[in-house]
């Protein structure tokens, strides 16, 4: 079994990452793109819509620039510094998630209580919105990821981040 050879199997996962997220990437660039042409969109939908494609393109680029050419080269330097970027790969996907949320309740208000939608999603409630989530996201996983002993990383054995094995990290696991 030593003798199994799995570089080139990284080299494929490697490479199978970077053309998903770079077309990921390149479509949330194109929403990004298309959100600032559209006159329609300059409204609380649109500006939620952007916040979202914006951090899922830094999700994107963390995975373009950082993630797959770990995988594919191997690299001890990258590996190094996998928790760096686990921290911030993890802190885009939660504003991303709380970016979901946001854009569903948007829609709900907008269908089944559109007489108050306008109030409730003023510009300056949107960007109120948008400032929360970003800051909630950032405070929420700089607590669970930095102070509490807990870092998400990348072993060199495998293709996925994993947590560190602490019991702080089995409580921010949940």
């Amino acid at each position: 079994m030593d003798d199994f050879d799995t570089s080139k199997d990284y080299q494929i996962a490697g490479a199978i990452l970077f053309s998903m997220a770079l077309i990921g990437l390149s479509c949330n660039l194109s929403v990004v793109f298309f959100l600032n042409l559209m006159p329609s969109l300059n409204n609380s939908f649109g500006s939620l819509t952007l916040s979202q494609a914006i951090v899922d393109s830094i999700h994107q680029s963390l995975f373009l620039f950082y993630f797959a050419p770990c995988i594919y080269f191997r690299s001890d330097t990258l590996y190094n510094i996998s928790d760096t970027f686990g921290f911030i790969i993890l802190t885009a996907y939660q504003i991303c998630c709380f970016s979901h949320v946001s854009i569903s309740i948007n829609r709900f208000i907008a269908v089944y209580a559109p007489l108050t939608y306008k109030s409730l999603f003023s510009k300056w409630n949107t960007r109120a919105i948008i400032l929360t989530y970003w800051v909630l996201g950032i405070v929420i996983m700089t607590v669970f990821l930095k102070f509490v002993d807990c870092s998400l990383y990348l072993p060199k054995e495998t293709w996925i981040f994993i947590f560190k094995d602490t019991p702080a990290c089995f409580t921010v696991m949940w």
